[in-house]
């Protein structure tokens, strides 16, 4: 069942030892109550470290995974962020002439696999994670920063599917 595109403000929780945050996101997408897949195209500016646009399937303010694309040390990188009570973060290097990257999470059952690719055909897998399977998510884009005519020229090319 999917329900239309929606655009909600909402909370994700991250620990990590003894830090606990909250940050309060936007999320643009679909309600996936089972198996499926958000993929994006992204063209990012990095204005900022944080990526101003990223991919998520969040079951909860404590369950969830969120990917996007950075800029750090002078190099393009994808950081993935997951959490489950407890919060991990990784980044992966991203070797690419172009300055567009796509991203994909893919949920079946328990487990999302978080993909990149800097052509939009030949992914390689960067992360694969534990969510909650069965439990309903909200998926799509998370971003800091209400949706806006400005927020497209960074993110473009959403696509979000049910299995």
């Amino acid at each position: 069942m999917i329900s239309p595109y929606f655009e909600i403000k909402t909370t994700l929780r991250r620990r990590a030892g003894d830090e606990h945050q909250r940050d309060h996101v936007y999320i643009y997408g679909l309600e996936m109550q089972g198996d499926g897949e958000v993929a994006m195209r992204f063209r990012p500016e990095h204005r900022h470290q944080h990526s101003e646009a990223s991919l998520t399937i969040r079951v909860d303010d404590s369950n969830w995974v969120k990917s996007g694309a950075e800029y750090l040390g002078g190099q393009h990188l994808v950081s993935t962020i997951t959490t489950r009570g407890h919060t991990d973060w990784s980044l992966s290097p991203v070797e690419s002439e172009s300055d567009e990257i796509w991203l994909r999470l893919i949920r079946s059952g328990g487990t999302v696999t978080v993909a990149h690719a800097d052509d939009g055909v030949d992914y390689t897998t960067i992360a694969s994670t534990y969510l909650p399977g069965g439990a309903t998510a909200m998926a799509g884009i998370a971003s800091s920063h209400a949706v806006s005519e400005s927020f497209w020229d960074a993110a473009q090319d959403l696509d979000i599917e049910i299995y």
